[in-house]
């Protein structure tokens, strides 16, 4: 389980987060959560610091400010305005939180060498 306090702490410390910065503590809060409970659907919450969970964060408020994660969620997966064309590529997940999470994955794998004794 995540605590808000961490996340918040790391996200008000980074740079190039005022998407974030300028919401209420209510906001926040949602915000928090929303990408939480979104990261669940993908990962188990052992692997989900409050790291990731920040930059997930961050990556959906853009996302949303932007308008493309709206278009992402009905399916769209290209678009094309007067001389203009851009597609949709990806998950919902952001592409650093998707290495942050392997590399924990692969910190909590056991190793597979074994020791034994030769007599």
């Amino acid at each position: 389980m995540y605590v808000f306090a961490e996340v918040d702490a790391y996200l008000q410390l980074l740079s190039y987060t005022d998407v974030y910065k300028d919401k209420t503590l209510e906001e926040r809060e949602q915000l928090v959560f929303t990408a939480y409970d979104k990261l669940l659907s993908y990962y188990d919450d052992i692997y989900l610091t409050p790291k990731i969970i920040g930059l997930q964060t961050v990556y959906m408020i853009e996302g949303e400010e932007e308008e493309y994660a709206k278009f992402k969620r009905h399916g769209v997966s290209s678009m094309g305005l007067k001389g203009i064309s851009f597609s949709f590529d990806g998950t919902d997940i952001s592409p650093e939180v998707q290495a942050l999470v392997a590399k924990e994955i692969a910190k909590a794998k056991p190793s597979s060498a074994r020791v034994g004794r030769l007599i």
